[in-house]
């Protein structure tokens, strides 16, 4: 009988068998979605796609600010088939944000088939999902990072890097329109990637001469055209590796391999992300074997690179401190040091790129915050503009920190941050179990009445000197609230290359603004992000002019 049946299956019954087929999975799926632990609002998902379709044509954090409110403040999305808890309250996060390591919540995104593809959770310290690895990497990472030598470094190759930047803006003219943030990135890659490997790779230069002014590369060797290239082809890998992140995020193999739009994206995404690992991959190679042809006597120069490999070696250039609960002693593989040097110049390229055009927008649209940023700078440093920004300095400079943490209030660079629960806990009400992931949306929190003062205005002063302020200004800020404000992530998870970051965003908006104004081509268009995982911002036409005093 079962012989005879299949006998007289003909291509006629295919429709009809996908259709029980597909009828089979939808309702698979929905009775799933509909008889799922917790049940909050939320977005109903479509098999397959999740709740992507519908953050089309806005950004991850513009979409999020949508659904909070319309569902509140905790609600779920579905991407690549993940359920997400987005919460968007402090008490709601606090378990999320404990510096203790005993935390519930030690892992930062899971490790999903995507990610894997894409390599975000490659063996460093931003997703490194493994405790002992993420242990043993983050005490080389932060300990090489907050050493004084290289803040002073930073600020050093800070001021220099500024110089010659200033001297092509001065060729190109006041009056001429520059795409401010294919500078800012190019300069943010330059000083990290000078601090992760101790060498220039000339991306400024390279973006000048090889994007706005190729003619002028004729005067240049051969040899230096070629490295112009690289430079510039290695910040552009960078730009398009971070642009193609959510994609991975959000869509699940079927989606990425088989719709056809998307498909070609992501060969696209993956063919750049093996060329930028085989570069990073080469520049370890090729330092390791350097150290190991620099004879013994002669000293190593100092940079998170040549740190990690010498790292418990004979040539160690570090004394690192010894972890109780993790083996410290032993040297960083490959593996290891790939996954540090590639984070730090991603992370180190993009973020700090995106802020400084975040404040170069707000500066443009507060001109009595500038005014006061300014007579903050005429303060510290006087009248001589040349003057190089020493640390003492940048100590003294209270309100430039304060509009900086004010610009990454309305405009945070990392507006969500994720928490992956390693064993169950009660979360709004509801029993999680172990496994579940949330997503802390601070673009919602830092923009909310019970903990900011007027939270929809552009005001520094609340990060600047609020106890000497009337007594009934600033009472939510007065309060202090644990976990109403986030810049660098919280917690265990914090980024470790916070102190770096801050200093380089300070020493560069006191070189321009001292000397320079930053007018927007257009001032009533309002400011883009990128639609990706984080907000980016790679469109912002400026033109610089020199500062009327």
């Amino acid at each position: 009988m079962t012989i005879s049946s299949i006998s007289s299956f003909g291509l006629s019954d295919i429709p009809s068998l996908l259709i029980i087929l597909i009828i089979g999975y939808v309702t698979r799926f929905y009775y799933r979605y509909f008889t799922r632990i917790n049940p909050i609002p939320g977005p109903i998902p479509l098999p397959i796609i999740g709740n992507t379709h519908q953050k089309i044509g806005c950004s991850l954090s513009e979409w999020y600010q949508s659904l909070h409110k319309k569902y509140g403040d905790i609600f779920e999305v579905n991407y690549a088939g993940q359920r997400i808890v987005v919460l968007c309250r402090p008490d709601l996060i606090e378990n999320m944000n404990t510096t203790s390591t005993k935390t519930k919540y030690p892992i930062r995104f899971n490790n999903t088939e995507g990610l894997v593809e894409y390599g975000v959770s490659a063996v460093g310290v931003g997703h490194n999902n493994d405790p002992k690895s993420w242990k043993f990497n983050r005490q080389f990472f932060t300990q090489a990072m907050l050493t004084p030598s290289f803040n002073h470094q930073a600020i050093e190759w800070t001021n220099e890097l500024w110089n010659e930047m200033e001297s092509y803006w001065n060729k190109i003219g006041k009056n001429q329109e520059l795409d401010l943030p294919k500078w800012m990135h190019r300069f943010t890659n330059e000083i990290i990637f000078k601090i992760a490997t101790g060498v220039k790779n000339n991306s400024v230069a390279a973006y000048y001469y090889t994007v706005l002014f190729p003619e002028s590369t004729k005067s240049l060797s051969e040899t230096e055209r070629e490295k112009m290239k690289y430079s510039e082809e290695f910040v552009q890998s960078i730009e398009t590796y971070m642009s193609g992140v959510g994609y991975f995020f959000v869509l699940n193999k079927f989606v990425r391999d088989n719709v056809p739009f998307f498909r070609e994206k992501i060969k696209g995404l993956l063919k750049n992300k093996e060329n930028l690992f085989n570069n990073i991959t080469n520049i370890v190679k090729e330092r390791r074997t350097e150290i190991e042809n620099t004879p013994s006597d002669q000293p190593l120069r100092h940079d998170l690179l040549t740190s990690h490999i010498t790292a418990n070696t004979p040539r160690d250039i570090n004394i690192i401190k010894h972890s109780e609960d993790v083996d410290m002693s032993r040297p960083m593989t490959d593996k290891e040091i790939f996954g540090n040097i590639f984070e730090a110049i991603i992370a180190g390229t993009d973020t700090s790129a995106s802020m400084l055009c975040f404040a170069a927008y707000y500066l443009a649209h507060y001109p009595e915050v500038k005014k006061r940023l300014r007579q903050e700078f005429d303060e510290v440093f006087g009248n001589d503009l040349t003057k190089p920004v020493t640390f003492k300095e940048l100590e003294e400079l209270q309100y430039c920190d304060a509009v900086i943490k004010e610009v990454n209030r309305h405009s945070p660079v990392a507006f969500m941050i994720g928490r992956v629960s390693a064993e169950s806990d009660n979360v709004g009400g509801y029993e999680w179990p172990k496994g579940s992931v949330f997503h802390m949306y601070f673009g919602s929190i830092m923009k909310n009445k019970d903990y900011w003062t007027d939270p929809e205005k552009f005001d520094p002063d609340r990060f600047y000197k609020v106890e000497e302020s009337d007594k009934d200004k600033y009472l939510p800020e007065k309060k202090k609230m644990k976990n109403t404000y986030s810049m660098f992530g919280g917690g265990i998870r914090m980024c470790p290359g916070r102190k770096l970051a801050m200093i380089e965003l300070k020493c560069l908006i006191t070189l321009i603004y001292r000397k320079y104004d930053i007018d927007l081509v257009d001032i009533d268009a309002p400011l883009k992000y990128d639609p990706g995982f984080i907000n980016s911002c790679h469109e912002l036409a400026a033109k610089i002019r020199p500062r009327k005093f």
